[in-house]
């Protein structure tokens, strides 16, 4: 299977969570040295978050055959230095989507959801930050093997 990944928006992604980019609507409040826009996302995490970082290499082929989810928490992911592509499924929807990310951006994926690690697409590697509830990584991963799985930029 081939999944061709496409440019985030608001409206494709609304099924896996949500996006957090540079809102388009006037800033809360600003003057002649700050402009600042609140409320442009939220998430609810019962209990103490965590913060870490991932660094991700580029394959010869981008090829995925496994992914994880989180049912206690949402997962916050922001590209650092360069952009990524991240892979998805709904829990019981066969079809995998693919989003490109970039620096600026963040995506908030909704607990229960299916995701790949973020794969580097521009650049030999990439680092994101990863927020979510403290001990996720120990308490709150599930795993599943999926069909091999191409994904073009």
């Amino acid at each position: 299977m081939s999944i061709k990944s496409q440019r985030l928006t608001a409206e494709n992604f609304k099924k896996f969570g949500k996006i957090v980019s540079l809102p388009e609507k006037k800033p809360t409040s600003e003057d002649k040295t700050y402009k600042f826009w609140s409320d442009i996302a939220n998430y609810h995490i019962d209990g103490k978050t965590e913060i870490g970082l991932c660094t991700v290499y580029k394959q010869d082929s981008i090829v995925i055959n496994g992914m994880e989810k989180h049912n206690e928490t949402p997962e916050i992911l922001i590209p650092i230095d360069a952009p990524f592509i991240l892979p998805l499924q709904k829990e019981g929807d066969d079809s995998l989507q693919a989003f490109k990310v970039d620096p600026g951006e963040a995506v908030v994926i909704d607990p229960g959801i299916w995701h790949g690690a973020c794969i580097p697409f521009a650049v030999p590697e990439c680092t994101y930050f990863v927020i979510f509830k403290h001990g996720t990584p120990h308490q709150d991963v599930y795993f599943k093997e999926i069909h091999p799985s191409e994904i073009n930029e």
